[in-house]
């Protein structure tokens, strides 16, 4: 291998020394014999060339991204080609946010008509839109651009940029509560009426049941409701409430899911409201399942079950069976009131159970005495024959010694003139309080029935039951 530099026959002529040949590459002045090269470019132009030019072609791509319009997708289209892209995506809000107030984390899911994206935002993101007051809720109109990540079992999308989310609420349409169907999901509507029941089936979520003139609808407020919009206010059954909210279901029923606490407005009392007719009991065999009734008549029948009472209604049209929960015949100003013989009207939600129409009054103001029943006759044991079975008496007395057996307990009554055996059935043996045992003094109403031969009395609820005050 040579030594010798390259001459001008091997090499490029603008590489080389016009004055002593030798090669000088890309020096301006020959390290050879110091003759000046001339034409040539410095290597810091052209790094300074480079630089420029790097940066006028970076601002030119934001100039062009800045106004380029982010192209709009919809959830099907969305392929694993597209994953990391940025695009923009319009449809409605179908499920509840999720919200976690500690991360900042935010998401909920859009509808496009083609499918579900499930949009998030983070920390910063997510307290912009709080200020801004553009959280969305169940049933908002949203269009939301940002980063497209494809998952294995959906699509998601991150906003990054809060004024990449704009949002409009419909407004509300007024409707009566039996006019809304699960058809109507996602639309937003208002319903007036009065609070019938307010409870927390778990925690984090609050059901106010709403009644109109038509029926009622529940509305679902949940925590992610109350830590975006604040803390619900004292609310009390037999309060005015005018709720606005959008239309979700809940096991095929339809219920009320305000975007705010501000929906919901509440008042001292309920709107007036017409009084509803009086329905014969031969129309309420055709009425809708469901709807809301008021009928009179006079009871033929009181019986007890787990859980209450049932009274028969007789109003010389038909019959129909009333469902007197304990919470509701407990708490009516005189129970006693409402038994064989009273004449009543009694407003409720008309139902079947065992292929057996009854109506169900949600509370005591539900039911009104026209006629109280006759007081329950005081009759003495030796007086009762086999032909009272089936009338309602009243009885005093002291007991002997309970005796159990697979559905309750039998136990001897004395009053005096004779002994009757006590038949109290575990569903109303497990009510009372103290339990009985021998030597209590006791009153006690019950039917009249005959077992065997033997007539036994036997009570239809704990009320029926009474302990006299020494034994307490």
């Amino acid at each position: 291998m040579s030594d010798n530099p390259k001459t001008l026959s091997d090499t490029p002529s603008g590489a080389n020394c016009p004055s002593c040949g030798r090669f000088v590459g890309p020096y301006a002045t020959c390290p050879y014999c110091g003759a000046k090269l001339g034409g040539r470019i410095s290597v810091r132009v052209v790094k300074i060339a480079a630089l420029l030019l790097a940066t006028v072609g970076l601002f030119a791509l934001w100039w062009l991204a800045r106004r380029t319009d982010i192209p709009t997708v919809s959830a099907a289209d969305a392929l694993g080609t597209m994953n990391m892209a940025y695009v923009r995506i319009h449809g409605r809000v179908t499920r509840s946010l999720s919200y976690d107030p500690a991360s900042g984390y935010l998401a909920f899911w859009l509808d496009d008509g083609t499918g579900e994206v499930r949009v998030s935002s983070y920390r910063d993101v997510t307290q912009a839109l709080l200020a801004a007051g553009k959280v969305p809720a169940l049933g908002d109109e949203v269009t939301v651009a940002g980063t497209l990540r494809i998952r294995e079992d959906f699509v998601a999308l991150t906003l990054n940029v809060p004024e990449h989310l704009t949002l409009a609420r419909p407004e509300p349409v007024t409707l009566q509560a039996n006019a809304i169907t699960p058809l109507d999901v996602g639309l937003r509507v208002r319903i007036v009426g009065e609070v019938r029941q307010v409870r927390t089936p778990y925690e984090g979520m609050t059901l106010i049941t709403v009644r109109d003139d038509s029926g009622e609808i529940a509305v679902a407020v949940d925590e992610t409701v109350t830590t975006l919009t604040g803390a619900l206010p004292e609310i009390v059954e037999g309060q005015g409430i005018d709720v606005v909210g959008a239309v979700s279901l809940y096991k095929d029923t339809p219920q009320l899911v305000p975007a705010s606490v501000a929906d919901i407005v509440l008042s001292a009392a309920p709107p007036a409201a017409a009084a509803l007719p009086v329905t014969n009991l031969s129309e309420a065999q055709n009425a809708e399942l469901g709807s809301w009734l008021r009928l009179q008549g006079r009871v033929v029948l009181m019986e007890g079950f787990k859980g209450g009472m049932k009274a028969t209604l007789d109003d010389g049209t038909g019959q129909i069976m009333v469902v007197l929960w304990n919470n509701v015949y407990t708490a009516l100003e005189n129970p006693f009131a409402v038994d064989v013989g009273a004449d009543i009207v009694v407003e409720g939600e008309l139902g079947v159970y065992q292929e057996e129409l009854q109506i169900v009054p949600e509370r005591p103001s539900d039911i009104t005495i026209v006629a109280p029943a006759p007081e329950i006759p005081w009759v003495a044991i030796d007086a009762l024959k086999a032909a009272d079975a089936g009338r309602v008496i009243r009885l005093r007395g002291v007991l002997g010694t309970p005796e159990g057996f697979s559905a309750g307990v039998k136990v001897p009554l004395d009053d005096g003139s004779g002994v009757i055996t006590v038949l109290l059935w575990t569903n109303i043996l497990t009510q009372l309080d103290p339990q009985p045992t021998a030597g209590q003094a006791v009153e006690v109403i019950g039917v009249i029935q005959e077992y065997r031969g033997d007539l036994e009395i036997v009570p239809r609820s704990p009320l029926d039951w009474r302990v006299g005050m020494g034994n307490r």
